[in-house]
């Protein structure tokens, strides 16, 4: 093979390559421009922005709701080998002239009660498709049997604490019964020093 004939395969082979990987490329751009299973565009959420340096930050274009009230999405700088970003949602406020009416005890009750109630409440509020509202539901009944629990704890260490104070007091008054400050009252006003071993 002549010199010619070896440096035109090279280029061939060079443009096969260029080919095959503008293909590749196409096909990857082509992969993130619809969503991942699960992922819609985000038309909910323009709140939602996921920083990419020098605090700077780009709106999320692909979310996805997860179980636990949290949201998952991804910005356009993403690809689809990148871990979502993940970030809380809340209620967005309806601000009126007049002041927000506390929950009502109907409500609170249900949120605090029974599993089929509860769902009842959360089914309904799937159907609004709020986001941000079915999370915060989520997240009061969470919180509301943390802090159950919570007070629990505190009202069981409270009773130990109590017992033991008592128990501490009946055991100062049996020294004091004793009178043992009469029998190592030659220790009144010397210096402690820490014991030695003899055997050492």
């Amino acid at each position: 093979m002549g010199k010619e004939e070896k440096h035109k395969k090279k280029v061939d082979d060079l443009e096969e390559t260029i080919e095959f990987l503008e293909a590749c490329l196409v096909g990857y751009i082509d992969t993130f421009s619809q969503p991942s299973n699960g992922y819609i565009e985000n038309g909910k959420l323009p709140h939602f922005t996921i920083p990419y340096g020098n605090g700077l930050s780009n709106p999320a274009k692909w979310i996805k709701k997860l179980d636990d009230g949290q949201v998952t999405g991804y910005s356009v700088e993403d690809d689809p080998h990148d871990l979502p970003h993940i970030c809380e949602i809340y209620i967005t406020p309806k601000y009126t002239a007049d002041p927000a009416e506390t929950l009502p005890h109907w409500l609170h009750k249900t949120l605090q009660g029974p599993a089929p109630g509860y769902t009842a409440l959360l089914d309904a509020v799937k159907s609004t498709d709020d986001w941000g509202l079915q999370a915060n539901i989520m997240w009061y009944r969470d919180l509301d049997k943390r802090v159950i629990h919570y007070k629990a704890q505190l009202d069981c260490t409270y009773s130990k604490l109590k017992s033991a104070i008592i128990t501490w007091g009946q055991c100062r008054g049996r020294l004091e019964c004793a009178r043992i400050s009469e029998q190592v009252s030659h220790l009144a006003g010397e210096p402690m020093h820490m014991p030695t071993n003899k055997h050492a």
